[in-house]
Order: structure tokens, then C-alpha cells, then sequence
């Protein structure tokens, strides 16, 4: 079985890196890590795809002036890995038409760049997921009965992009942050490597903003 080419994109410790680490060491699981990108140098990340022998490269962003100056670089540095596809795990920047266009993947006709988001992105865009769902952001002071996490394609916007899977997490009423966070990650570690076995199936297709699960 040939399995689909994946690079991650991390920017610090790489719990859901692990989690797609940990699958794809599966015989039968579709996909392989043929790289791992950070643009943080102490990110403990790349610690774990070291471990597991996986190459990495670290792009740092700074001294750079624009965001496809950057990702122009990244581009040119994992150019020889072959990537076919992008899991952004914990990638803390916002990405551009560039880097999308630079991976999208012409053979399945599909988005190249996944991402996965602590909370409904049709409600809330951008860090602090669980913290909006626990009510705690000035913006958003109302606690929620539940979170949502999100796998997506990524778009040109911030979770934007169309949603290919969803389970919901309850927000339990003692919980704190970490209760809801821990909770929740352990169903990012399972979500994500699951979406990245589908694609890799060819399993998805986008219709309009919808993704379809064949």
C-alpha cells in the first residue's frame, strides 16, 4: 500500500503530533510523517519526531516581514519530503494562499492543509478554544454546555475552512479549564488521526462548502 506523504506543522509540545505519530506506526494505517516543520527552534515537538526518527525542519518567523516570505521559505526547505498532505498540530500562525496553494492536492482534488480547533468553528475562530467554551474570554463571558472539536480544511481564513468531522465535549458543570481541556484532547488525539485516514483513503469530497464522508 502506498501511503500518503504527510508533513506536520507544530509550533510547541505536540500532543496531537504524538497522536499521528503513534497511528501511523499501524501497518495499516494509510499515512506516514515524512516530516515534521516548526517555527518555534525550542518547540519539544520536534523532540518527538526526533524520537521517533522522523527529519524535522524549524523555520523560525522571525525576520521575516511577511507571512509568504516565510512560508515561501518552508516551502523550499521541505521541498525534497514530497509532502502530499499538511496537518497543522498546533501551528499557532495563520496561514496564506501560498502555502494552501503549495499543497493542495491536485491527484484527489481535495484541499491539502488540515487543521483541528478546540470549539465549534462556526462560533469562535482562533486560540483559546476552551477557554470560550469555559466562558472565560472578556468577549465571551457565557460558559457553554458543550465545545466542539472541529477537524478542517484549512482556507484562506482563520477555521474558516469547511468542516470534515465534529464531536461534541460536554462542559461538565465543576469543571475547570484543565478538566475541560484534558478531556477534550484525549478526543483530539483520537478525531484527528481518523480524519487523516480518511483523506488518505480518499474517502472525502467537498461539495460547495460541505464536506462529504463517502
Amino acid at each position: 500500500m502506498e501511503k500518503l506523504r504527510l508533513g506536520a506543522f507544530i509550533s510547541g509540545g505536540g500532543t496531537n503530533l504524538q497522536s499521528i505519530i503513534d497511528n501511523c506506526k499501524k501497518p495499516e494505517y494509510p499515512a506516514r510523517i515524512v516530516v515534521v516543520m516548526s517555527n518555534q527552534e525550542g518547540a519539544y515537538g520536534l523532540k518527538r519526531a526526533e524520537q521517533a526518527g522522523i527529519p524535522t525542519v524549524c523555520v523560525p518567523h522571525k525576520g521575516f516581514k511577511k507571512r509568504e516570505e516565510h512560508e515561501r521559505e518552508i516551502v523550499e526547505r521541505i521541498e525534497p519530503y514530497q509532502v502530499e498532505a499538511v496537518a497543522l498540530a498546533g501551528y499557532m500562525r495563520v496561514v496564506t494562499a501560498y502555502l494552501l496553494d503549495a499543497f493542495y492536492n491536485h491527484r484527489k482534488g481535495l484541499p491539502g492543509v488540515i487543521n483541528i480547533h478546540p470549539a465549534d468553528t462556526r462560533a469562535y475562530q482562533g486560540a483559546h478554544g476552551y477557554e470560550f467554551a469555559m466562558g472565560m474570554l472578556a468577549e465571551h463571558p457565557q460558559r457553554l454546555a458543550e465545545t466542539k472539536i472541529t477537524v478542517h480544511f484549512v482556507d484562506a481564513g482563520v477555521d474558516t475552512g469547511p468542516i470534515i468531522q465534529q464531536v461534541s465535549v460536554p462542559v461538565l458543570p465543576d469543571d475547570g479549564i484543565d478538566d475541560l481541556r484534558g478531556r477534550g484532547l484525549k478526543v483530539e488525539h483520537r478525531v484527528y488521526p481518523e480524519v487523516i485516514r480518511l483523506y488518505a483513503e480518499g474517502k472525502l469530497k467537498i461539495e460547495g462548502q460541505q464536506v462529504i464522508i463517502l
